[in-house]
């Protein structure tokens, strides 16, 4: 297997590079983890598409667009592919607001893209990036590349300043601003609006804001890591509070905003700090590791799980507990149940067999293998689900129950009573959403769809809402749950 550690990250928009340090560690962490000690991996560098907030779904069915003939589906690159359009070329790229109340998508436009967005039509671009919309729905912000060849962010239809590259924009919680990374020259930047910081020869990692949308916090990457610094900063950059010594590989913030966790390197060693957006000043210290790696917080930032390297001993740390971990790589980060007594890992064998493993709690207790797995979650009952294949058939696995088969199935996730779980399946090239039970067996199948995107529960929590293209129409579908 040939390794480019300092290639462009694929989740960059336009690429980006890592630091001379993020590479030496990355290799480090490569090199121990795939050869004498099989555990914790380094994750695949897969793109995502931002999921939208939940709050406030509407209630009712509406078509919001019907997309224009001659409007072609974007040429779609890996950057941009989400495991529901894998293998499709008829999938459009297109976003909803979880509101219901907007869709945009991207249209080929023979040599230039153009992004329609409530039936309004942006400017034409050689390449549009990921498409973003404010928590309450009403703003939407995409990086895109003009005749020129440099990019410009696009907020409320409003072109920003031209950069080399840009990456992916994040609007804050009260959607009153928006912040990305940007490069000009030699130097990266954190913009929030129109103001950006001094920059740095090396590069940052995305920007996150605290929950009051007061804060943004980001880490700076450098050429040695004693010079790595972590940034807590008002949204003028006029008052920071520095954490110094912080890789860059490693940060998260909880996903509610109040907490925040890095790793930090200690001389040769490694470890864990994390502190409360509200009290910078005031830092916990994990202990020192020869390698920590896959850095999880509980969604309440209340809990901080990671895997760690001690000696020859692969672990799996919960809030200063540790456990062993069974032979094999992880294929995505650890999550923390609600009730944070203990952790979920998914693993792949040595021959490349799938199983789930639970830390703290049935540790014992090794999940059935698979060909594949992925996505796992909880329900607040402690709960847990996932999609996994056997052969060319995907299906959920519900407590050790499996569902039904399909072609392929996407992002399981419970209801807020914690009784149902939504997700997206395909077959026979159409997709659609299935309800299922704490069992995994199928309540109700709704109807099938040409695309069906990301679903939301609304507030009451009886029905799901989920935007679908339905031939022409981008039409948004609430349904009850069965």
């Amino acid at each position: 297997m040939k390794l480019n550690i300092c290639a462009k990250d694929a989740n960059s928009v336009n690429g980006t590079y890592l630091s001379p340090v993020s590479c030496y560690f990355m290799f480090l962490s490569l090199i121990l983890l795939f050869t004498a000690v099989p555990g914790c991996s380094a994750e695949k560098g897969k793109p995502e598409v931002p999921r939208q907030s939940s709050k406030d779904a509407a209630a009712d069915t509406s078509a919001l667009a019907t997309i224009a003939e001659g409007d072609l589906p974007e040429k779609m690159i890996a950057a941009h592919m989400g495991p529901e359009s894998q293998g499709e070329a008829g999938a459009y790229r297109g976003v909803f607001n979880a509101s219901g109340t907007g869709v945009a998508y991207v249209a080929n436009m023979g040599s230039k893209v153009q992004l329609v967005y409530n039936r309004s039509r942006g400017n034409e671009y050689s390449s549009v990036g990921t498409i973003v919309f404010s928590p309450d729905g009403r703003r939407i912000a995409y990086p895109a590349v003009g005749a020129d060849g440099t990019w410009r962010m696009v907020v409320d239809g409003k072109e920003g300043r031209p950069y080399a590259t840009l990456l992916t924009p994040i609007f804050s919680p009260d959607s009153r601003h928006v912040a990305y990374q940007a490069k000009e020259g030699d130097k990266w930047y954190i913009v929030v609006d129109d103001t950006r910081n001094q920059g740095t020869i090396a590069s940052y990692t995305a920007p996150e804001f605290s929950s009051d949308s007061a804060l943004i916090a980001y880490v700076e990457a450098a050429a040695s890591n004693k010079d790595m610094r972590l940034f807590v900063s008002d949204l003028k950059f006029n008052n920071l509070k520095v954490t110094w010594s912080i890789g860059d590989l490693l940060f998260k913030t909880s996903k509610n905003g109040t907490r925040l966790a890095a790793a930090q390197v200690a001389g040769s060693r490694q470890k864990i700090v994390d502190f409360y957006f509200a009290k910078p000043d005031v830092v916990h210290e994990g202990r020192e590791y020869d390698l920590v790696d896959k850095l999880a917080l509980s969604d309440d930032g209340k809990s901080v799980a990671y895997c760690v390297l001690k000696g020859q001993k692969r672990l799996v740390v919960l809030d200063g507990k540790e456990e062993p971990l069974p032979d094999g790589r992880m294929r995505e980060l650890p999550v923390i149940r609600p009730d944070r007594r203990g952790v979920g890992l998914l693993f792949v064998t040595i021959d490349g067999r799938f199983f789930l493993h639970q830390s703290f709690v049935n540790s014992h207790d090794m999940g059935k293998m698979y060909d594949e797995a992925v996505s796992l979650t909880y329900s607040k009952h402690g709960d847990y689900a996932y999609a996994a294949r056997k052969g060319n058939s995907w299906f959920v696995v519900v407590n050790g129950k499996e569902g039904a088969g399909f072609d392929r199935v996407i992002s399981p996730q419970f209801s807020p009573s914690g009784n149902h779980l939504a997700y997206r399946a395909r077959k026979g090239g159409r997709q659609f959403v299935i309800i299922a039970d704490r069992s995994g067996k199928t309540i109700r199948q709704h109807p099938a769809y040409d695309q069906v995107f990301d679903v939301t529960y609304t507030a009451d929590g009886k029905s799901i809402a989920y935007g679908v293209l339905d031939g022409k129409r981008l039409v948004w579908k609430v349904e009850k749950l069965y």
